[in-house]
């Protein structure tokens, strides 16, 4: 005899049915306006970066030094910048994010009050008298600092001070560059390498969006016309790929160059104020031969490369690689994320040249691909495309970014930003681990995959496993 027919399930079943959605409800108000009053104060505090350092630029370059340009003072910059973080906030060293990366992991999101002056006034003083940086790393910890107050004047508990942060960071981001939905998911995606926290979607969003409307900069729109040269549809796909691959060699270039300096110069820790004072020298001897287009944001070549209108060196990538290797790694202030921009957007209009193509297209591809490498977010730079570029312009693009995010490997220029997965089936990697922490010995080939049949391939003529060690005899 067979049993009945379980009945379906009513609503009316569960006489608690609006517990979950009350709950709903409750979140959400929350943290909409956590993320609105972050979004505010972040917008606020950047505006005010942003003044400062248009006036500061313009002051120091208005200095009557008769023949000896403005940068000839960046020795005496460079040493200030240290003596200031170190007397006051030593977290505030380095490039900003970097910081706040390690403080989200580390410390639930813990970062001093101090810290946002101190960077302010670091990072306006490296940029005015010519140190290669960019602006969104004070931004971004500048957020993150406020965000840490508004967190502690709340009294909320960790989590809710870690979502809290990673908010602030978002809102800095956004409101330096004029781009809120990329922005926020920058301020998530940038913790991890292949992981997105979710939870914390909704308030940077909202952050990032309120942050880009107290700042009120608008955001970099190149003047484009779509126009992909010879290229038609059908090879633009791979024609992307490749581009991309290259603009991930030039993220690696700049990865590895950081890396080489701080191994060099480490060797210097005990005299600060010596290795400040020679960056600052081997700099400006460099803009007095190549020319201070690399000194500072470098504005004005990024919207060059990007309208294609005017003639740019073919190194000039390589160029902005040195100098901002040599600022960072000498002790000055300031974000990587503005000369991110630089080499790509140079390096996009060198390549396009090379192939007898316009200029202007590519370098935005440059520019969107080098930070999803150089960052590890590909999701972000191809919605900042998506929403800086017209058309079909933003799409490949992102294609772009993708590939160059894969090329670049298990590196970053945040060292302190965590391994969620293997870019590769063939690598096994140790997840949860900062990158800066990676070495070669903790990468493997996973045994069983592609890989490894490719590499055995070639064991027999050099008697060397997949992984690189000698095989035993059998």
């Amino acid at each position: 005899m067979s049993e009945p027919e379980a009945e379906a399930p009513r609503l009316s079943d569960e006489s608690r049915w609006y517990t979950e959605h009350a709950a709903l409800l409750i979140t959400t108000l929350k943290w909409a306006l956590l993320g609105a009053v972050a979004g505010a104060l972040v917008g606020g505090a950047t505006r005010a970066f942003l003044a400062a350092l248009r006036w500061s630029s313009a002051s120091v370059k208005r200095l009557s030094l008769g023949p000896v340009p403005y940068y000839a003072l960046l020795p005496f910059g460079m040493v200030f910048c240290v003596w200031l973080i170190r007397r006051f906030a030593p977290s505030a060293k380095g490039h900003g994010t970097e910081a706040v990366i390690a403080a989200i992991h580390q410390r639930s999101g813990k970062i001093e009050w101090k810290v946002a002056p101190v960077k302010l006034l670091a990072t306006v003083t490296t940029l005015a008298f010519g140190g290669s940086v960019g602006k969104e790393g004070p931004c971004a910890q500048i957020g993150a600092a406020i965000a840490s107050a508004f967190a502690d004047l709340l009294r909320l508990n960790d989590e809710d001070r870690r979502r809290l942060v990673i908010c602030g960071i978002g809102a800095g981001f956004a409101a330096v560059f004029g781009t809120p939905v990329s922005g926020a998911l920058f301020g998530i995606e940038v913790l991890y390498l292949g992981r997105i926290e979710y939870p914390v979607l909704f308030p940077c969003l909202i952050a990032g969006i309120v942050a880009h409307l107290v700042c009120g900069v608008p955001p970099l729109a190149p003047p484009l016309h779509e126009s992909f040269g010879v290229l038609g549809q059908s090879t633009l796909v791979p024609a992307c790929v490749g581009f991309g691959a290259a603009f991930g060699l030039m993220a690696l270039l700049l990865i590895e160059s950081m890396r080489g300096l701080e191994r060099v110069f480490s060797r210097f820790e005990r005299h600060p104020y010596l290795l400040a004072a020679s960056g600052g020298v081997v700099l400006a001897v460099f803009y007095a031969l190549a020319g201070d287009a690399y000194a500072g944001l470098g504005t004005p070549t990024i919207e060059a490369a990007l309208s294609g209108t005017a003639g740019i060196a073919a190194l000039a990538f390589g160029a902005k690689i040195f100098t901002t290797s040599v600022t960072l790694e000498t002790g000055g202030s300031g974000g990587i994320v503005t000369p991110l921009f630089f080499i790509g957007a140079t390096g996009g209009a060198a390549i396009a040249r090379l192939f007898g193509l316009p200029p202007g297209a590519y370098a935005a591809f440059g520019l969107v691909s080098v930070l999803a490498a150089a960052a590890n977010t590909p999701i972000a730079a191809a919605v900042m495309g998506i929403e800086l570029l017209p058309g079909p312009v933003g799409v490949y693009a992102a294609l772009c970014a993708c590939s160059a995010y894969l090329i670049v490997g298990h590196r970053s220029v945040y060292a302190s930003q965590k391994l969620g997965f293997s870019k590769s089936q063939g690598l096994d990697v140790a997840l949860d681990a900062p990158i800066g922490e990676m070495r070669r010995s903790k990468l493997r080939v996973r045994p069983g995959s592609l890989t490894e049949r490719a590499l055995r391939l070639n064991s027999p003529r050099t008697g060397k496993g997949p992984s690189g060690a000698k095989e035993p005899d059998p």
